[in-house]
């Protein structure tokens, strides 16, 4: 029984995100940053549950999990994210999902099984090295659901949600925390751990259908995801939280506050502090995000405004030229 040492990675920055210490729950794993983010890298059973219980000591959130698997950025799910997210049909991407989960977690394999009236993705756990851990059993199964509502979501655009969400749980003090994170129908106390699809919705092509395009987008989020990683101060927490929430329009101040447990007056608060307001840290990661875009000869002017939330292609122009006193394509053209 393994675990995947990147995800591992992400879960410490989360916790670290919440309050915790990210290199001590880093150092329950044995390893140091380097290996752990290679792509082969693999931690114990043993390793795995020391960080959880210790992120669990350090930060008093019952939902440790269920938080994690709403915050992580979508990169963290490495090479399967990426063959999902350029399959050719939802049925497929889950599919490959389910073939290639044991590359992130080895002991909740997970299966998509048709009936007559619906399909589900169903978690079989490891029975083994759920008695070994309860604490670790449940805080990862929340996780995977939570990730995987995320993963189903970006990949309809939210067009879509679930018939119904099965967990074993029979002692849950907030179920309206879990009908928040998983925006789908919660019920507890189930024998099985599943996710209920209409059929219609399973069987619908991929709502983006420009994989070239969206390769060029995933290599681009985990870069920029990556950079900003590097920066200190709670500047770089709240791009994290935007990036994580973009979908392609940036969001309010009130769905990132909301992502991070406090009100919309306390984070601009936070970010005057460090002399920036919200929207001057949107305009500047969107100048960023501009440039960074033009760099791919791929993308059209039309597509890059799309991306950048604009309504026009003539507002970016505009915008882009106030900015840096170029439009883009002489911008482009001198690259």
């Amino acid at each position: 029984m393994a675990f995947n040492g990147k995800f591992v990675v992400n879960l410490a920055q989360f916790g670290a995100s919440r309050g915790g210490d990210m290199q001590e729950l880093l150092r329950q794993a044995s390893k140091g940053m380097e290996e752990l983010c290679t792509n082969d890298c693999v931690i114990s059973n043993q390793e795995y549950q020391a960080v959880i219980e210790t992120a669990m000591k350090q930060i008093h959130d019952p939902y440790f999990g269920l938080h994690a698997g709403e915050n992580l950025n979508l990169s963290a799910a490495g090479l399967i994210g990426q063959i999902t997210q350029t399959s050719s049909s939802i049925k497929e991407a889950i599919q490959y999902c389910c073939e290639f989960a044991n590359l992130g977690c080895s002991v909740l394999p997970m299966s998509l099984k048709e009936t007559q009236t619906h399909y589900e993705v169903t978690i079989t756990p490891d029975e083994q090295w759920r008695a070994s851990s309860e604490i670790a059993f449940r805080q990862t199964v929340d996780g995977v659901m939570a990730f995987t509502m995320r993963e189903l979501e970006s990949l309809t655009l939210s067009t879509h949600k679930p018939l119904a969400i099965h967990l074993p749980w029979n002692d849950v003090e907030n179920a309206d925390e879990y009908q928040r994170v998983m925006g789908s129908n919660v019920h507890f106390n189930q024998k099985d751990i599943a996710i209920l699809l209409a059929k219609k919705h399973v069987e619908q092509p991929i709502v983006n259908a420009d994989y070239q395009l969206l390769r060029i987008l995933v290599a681009h989020a985990q870069e920029k995801s990556e950079r900003i990683g590097q920066e200190k101060g709670f500047q770089s927490i709240v791009k994290q939280s935007v990036l994580k929430l973009v979908k392609p329009h940036f969001p309010t101040i009130e769905e990132v506050a909301g992502h991070l447990s406090m009100s919309a007056r306390t984070l601009q608060r936070r970010l005057k502090e460090e002399g920036v307001t919200y929207k001057q840290m949107i305009n500047d990661l969107r100048l960023e995000m501009a440039k960074d875009y033009l760099k791919q000869p791929q993308l059209s002017i039309k597509e890059i405004a799309y991306l950048l939330s604009y309504a026009e292609s003539s507002t970016f122009i505009r915008s882009f030229k106030l900015r840096t006193g170029k439009t883009p394509k002489t911008y482009r053209s001198e690259l």
